[in-house]
C-alpha cells in the first residue's frame, strides 16, 4: 500500500514538472486568438504600449516587433477594416516571432477555442492561483497510462511465439520510451520546450 501512494506521489509530481515544461511545445495555444499571446497584444495596443508583449520574445526580435507595432498603430486608425487587418498583422508577427524563440514553426494564428483542455487547464490553475487540482487530475491519468503500459508489457514478457513476442517488444519499447519521456522532462533534458 505504501509502494503504491509513493509511487502515484512521484509520478504526480512528474506530471505536474512535464506539464509546466511540456505546455509550449505540446499544448502551444499562444498562437490562439483567445490565448496568453494574443491577449497581451490587444492590451499592448489597446494602451499603446509595447511593454505586455516583450516578455513573448527574445531581445533580438525587439526592433522588428516595434517596427510592426508602429506601423499597426498608425494604420488602425485609418478606418475599421484597416484596423482589422493592422491588427492581425501584429498579432501574426508577434507570435511568429515568439514561435522562433520557442524554436517552432510559426503555422498562423488559430481560432479562439482552439487550445487543447490541458492548456485551458493549465492557465484556470494559474488564473486561480491554484494547481492542486489540475496536479491531482495530471497524476491520475499519468499514473493511469503507466500502470496500463506497465500491465500490457508485463503480460506478454514471457511471450512463446513469434507473434506474441512482437507484441510484447511494440509494448515495451511505447512503455520504456514513455518512462523515459517523463523522467527526461522532470530531469530537465528537453530544455529547449
Amino acid at each position: 500500500m505504501k509502494t503504491s501512494i509513493k509511487t502515484k506521489r512521484i509520478v504526480t509530481l512528474t506530471l505536474l514538472s512535464g506539464a509546466l515544461l511540456w505546455s509550449s511545445a505540446s499544448f502551444a495555444h499562444c498562437d490562439s486568438l483567445d490565448g496568453p499571446v494574443i491577449e497581451d497584444a490587444r492590451t499592448a495596443l489597446n494602451k499603446k504600449s509595447l511593454t505586455p508583449v516583450l516578455k513573448w520574445i527574445g531581445p533580438d526580435d525587439e526592433k522588428n516587433l516595434t517596427m510592426a507595432f508602429n506601423s499597426t498603430l498608425e494604420v488602425r486608425s485609418l478606418d475599421p477594416k484597416a484596423r482589422e487587418l493592422a491588427d492581425k498583422y501584429f498579432f501574426e508577427t508577434l507570435v511568429r516571432l515568439h514561435r522562433a524563440t520557442e524554436g517552432a514553426p510559426f503555422t498562423g494564428l488559430k481560432p479562439a477555442g482552439s487550445a487543447s483542455a490541458a492548456a485551458k487547464a493549465a492557465d484556470k490553475a494559474l488564473a486561480e492561483g491554484n494547481v492542486d487540482a489540475l496536479a491531482k487530475k495530471l497524476g491520475e491519468k499519468v499514473t493511469s497510462y503507466v500502470v496500463e503500459q506497465f500491465q500490457k508489457t508485463e503480460r506478454d514478457a514471457n511471450a512463446e511465439s513469434v507473434a506474441d513476442g512482437r507484441e510484447f517488444v511494440d509494448n515495451y519499447v511505447r512503455y520504456v520510451h514513455s518512462i523515459e519521456e517523463i523522467h527526461n522532462i522532470v530531469a530537465g533534458a528537453h530544455s529547449e520546450h
